[in-house]
């Protein structure tokens, strides 16, 4: 070989090795884009916002400490950050650094640099760590986002301009989730103002809403009279400062001088007592051009508030202000009127009322109502006596209080009930899940007159349309769910849905007959192919149940599933459903050519965590002869399988068997749940898969999905496949696997038996 000919070959070589290298570059980038854009996407608060992209990016970008900073003069106030504990002391002194944050901040570029020992460019606060580069990325006017590595290796161009761009992104994005936060919560709360008959009430409700608008820690109301501050009310972490209480000069206040102007002050300082510096945003209440109100928010780190923020806020102080006014229109008789004389909640007239208004208007379609009724209260008061049964209704009235939100009235109706309205309501589930939470603070014993009592209450609900529904029929439905509660057992949620009328009651019937639908033979299970998206050939089948009523006809699985699950009897089917699944798998893999056919079942987080659940799936695999490997277990996304149950799913993947992550996108979509999760596939779902055969969102966030499993290395099903477009589209962007009525729908045993012995049989009737 000549040396031309050697020459050549290893230029060809070196560009090889090039294209490989930019190849594997780009791979690199395109997943981290995903991994970050994923978190970007996720539909969290925006603390969990910054806080988990901050530990995407660490990782992502292999470094030891990433933070955002806020710049403030020379001083750089670290706000959010991973790889530091909670704990440290940066989060309240801040750094100096050099001259490259500087620049960054001036410039408005990011900016990178190897650091030696000693570099100004390393806070002295981190010097112990042996960092060596460093990169400094602007995401706002007066943010920094800081990454550290101590590896040695250098943030190159390519790193700087992807995590320019995502910086951009990520400020944006936190920024608009908490101006959303903040609209959402002043249009959702700010008129619950106006209602407050009297003014400790008013100020209670104002300084929750404040601290809930700012999304700050802490909020305070001071009272401004006769040259004096004083304390009307606090919400938050804070603990309570005796301090904050006695009265003192408003001299003192680092407010005061904005206040008298009718400005707004922001700072941060150290507002009260205590050594952490806080953020302090401070809005005056004026009456006749002079303070009388002072509205403080503070944040336990400096994290500044956004103008947007103040701007609602401001808003809230002119909303509190002409409440105020509109309370000392009432006199103490009126109050004495409307209010229970025991508990201090509302009474019976003022809950109609409140029901009458709540019907007649609002933003959102529906309004709750929960009647609560004390279980075994009669056998407390008898024994220790009534002015002992009346501190246990003070005490159970004040936990009740506090599990409501604060869109909603709590009412005393006499005796040992209450009624809760809850107004705003968007479907019958939320008013379950504030009938839980008043079960839940109940839970605690009580301590009355140094004896310790426990008592549960008895709950029904009921979901009234706006429009469509009386206070009056809303009462009489709340107070017969109650009884049908109170007859499952204390601490019971009993809810009705009066939005639909008829079906009411006829919901409990139904879940009344679902309990004994097994018995009845009324449950079928019914097997969906999942089939290679190319060829159609047949690689499994999904297992559903299905539920035909004798005199009802068929009950769609939407309908009955949530029963099943309120009831707790979804984890009996789940294991009816497995049982037949697995035993009809084992018949099937007999066939010939079909041993290698797999079964898809779905399972409840309910039944996930269930303390025998491994044993039982470990022991129906080996009773029915299938192989673990053969059995893919189906969550769906929105279920949050929490921790409760990682020992059971890492013993049941242990055995081989395996997991899906159903219906995924429709939910949160979180890398932090597959990584808690062992998912090894992904269900797209069919709502994004309907739009797949056009350009445009869905078929977006299908390749996005699917570029996500590949990265992770895991399988992808299209669900819902119904038109040749889609599945050509699917096949365009790499899906292997589908299912969906262009194939077959959920078939019958026998049916699902004559395709796999022959492939052109008509489903068609099936």
């Amino acid at each position: 070989m000549s040396g031309t000919e050697s020459d050549d070959i290893a230029r060809l070589a070196a560009r090889l090795d090039d294209a490989s290298a930019a190849a594997r570059n780009a791979y690199r980038d395109t997943a981290r884009l995903i991994r970050l854009l994923t978190v970007l996407s996720s539909p969290s608060a925006p603390d969990q916002l910054l806080s988990t992209a901050l530990h995407v990016l660490s990782e992502v970008f292999n470094s030891d400490v990433v933070c955002v900073v806020s710049v403030l003069g020379e001083r750089f106030l670290v706000t959010t950050a991973s790889g530091l504990a909670e704990d440290d002391t940066s989060f309240g002194d801040g750094w100096t650094l050099g001259h490259a944050a500087t620049e960054a901040a001036v410039t408005g570029a990011p900016v990178a640099r190897m650091l030696a020992d000693g570099s100004e460019d390393v806070p002295a606060a981190l010097a112990g760590l042996g960092l060596r580069s460093a990169a400094f990325v602007p995401m706002s006017a007066n943010e920094l986002l800081v990454l550290y590595r101590s590896n040695g290796e250098a943030f190159d161009g390519t790193d700087l301009h992807v995590l320019a761009s995502v910086a951009r992104r990520l400020a944006v994005a936190a920024q608009d989730r908490e101006r959303a936060v903040a609209i959402e919560c002043l249009a959702r709360s700010g008129h619950l103002l106006a209602p407050h008959l009297d003014p400790d009430s008013l100020m209670h409700t104002a300084a929750e809403l404040m601290e809930q608008l700012t999304m700050s820690d802490d909020a305070w109301i001071i009272g401004i009279a006769d040259g004096n501050a004083y304390q009307r009310a606090h919400h938050g972490s804070a603990p309570e400062d005796r301090a904050t209480k006695v009265a003192r000069p408003v001299e003192k206040l680092r407010a005061w001088e904005y206040a008298t102007k009718g400005e707004i002050w922001t700072a941060t300082a150290r507002p009260f007592s205590g050594t952490v510096p806080r953020t302090v945003l401070c809005i005056p209440v004026l009456h006749d051009g002079s303070p009388i109100l002072l509205l403080y928010a503070s944040r336990n780190r400096p994290r500044p508030f956004s103008a947007e923020i103040i701007e609602i806020a401001t808003i809230l102080a002119s909303y509190f202000g002409t409440a105020l006014e509109n309370a000392g229109l009432y006199d103490e008789l009126r109050r004495q009127a409307t209010r229970d004389s025991l508990t201090g909640l509302a009474n019976r007239d003022i809950a109609k009322q409140r029901l009458d208004q709540a019907l007649a208007q609002g933003s959102a379609p529906f309004v709750g109502l929960l009647f609560c009724d004390l279980d075994g209260f009669k056998a407390i008061n008898d024994r220790l006596g009534h002015e002992t049964g009346d501190v246990l209704l003070r005490q159970v009235a004040e936990r009740l209080q506090k599990a409501l939100r604060t869109t909603d009235l709590l009412a005393r109706f006499g005796g040992d009930e209450f009624v809760a309205v809850l107004g705003e309501i968007e479907s019958l589930a939320d008013v379950t899940d504030v009938g839980r939470r008043l079960v839940a603070a109940l839970d605690q014993p009580f301590e009355l007159y140094g004896e310790r009592v426990t008592v549960s209450a008895s709950i029904g609900g009921v979901l009234g349309a706006r429009g469509d529904t009386t206070a009056t029929s809303m009462l009489r439905d709340a107070d017969a769910a109650m009884y049908v509660a109170k007859a499952r057992g204390p601490g019971v949620v009993e809810v009705f849905d009066d939005a639909a009328s008829n079906r009411s009651l006829d919901r409990l019937g139904m879940r009344s007959e679902l309990q004994r639908a097994r018995d009845r033979d009324e449950l079928e299970v019914r097997y969906q192919p999942l089939v290679e998206l190319k060829t159609g050939q047949v690689v499994g089948f999904e297992a559903l149940v299905r539920w035909t009523h004798p005199e009802r006809g068929p009950i769609p699985p939407d309908v009955f599933i949530p029963l099943a699950e309120e009831s707790g009897e979804v984890v009996a089917i789940d294991r009816w459903v497995m049982e037949r699944a697995c035993r009809q798998l084992a018949e099937w893999q007999k066939l010939p050519g079909w041993a290698g056919l797999t079964m898809n079942v779905n399972v409840s987080a309910i039944q996930l965590r269930q303390a025998d659940v491994a044993d039982r799936i470990l022991g129906l695999i080996h009773r029915t002869g299938v192989l673990a490997s053969d059995l893919w277990l189906e969550v769906t996304e929105r279920s949050h399988v929490g921790d409760d149950a990682t020992m059971a799913t890492e013993r049941i993947r242990a055995s081989g068997a395996h997991f899906a992550l159903d219906d995924f996108g429709s939910s949160y979509s979180n890398l932090a749940y597959l990584k808690q999760f062992p998912a090894e596939c992904l269900k797209i779902d069919k709502s994004f898969v309907a739009g797949v055969a056009e350009e445009g969102v869905d078929r977006s966030i299908v390749r996005a999905i699917l570029a996500m499993s590949t990265a992770l290395g895991i399988d992808a099903v299209a669900e819902g496949v119904e038109q040749p477009a889609q599945r050509d589209a699917l096949i365009a962007l790499g899906c292997r696997l589908g299912q969906g009525y262009l194939f077959a729908p959920a078939l019958s045993a026998d049916a699902a038996t004559r395709l796999l012995l022959d492939p052109l049989t008509d489903l068609a009737a099936s």
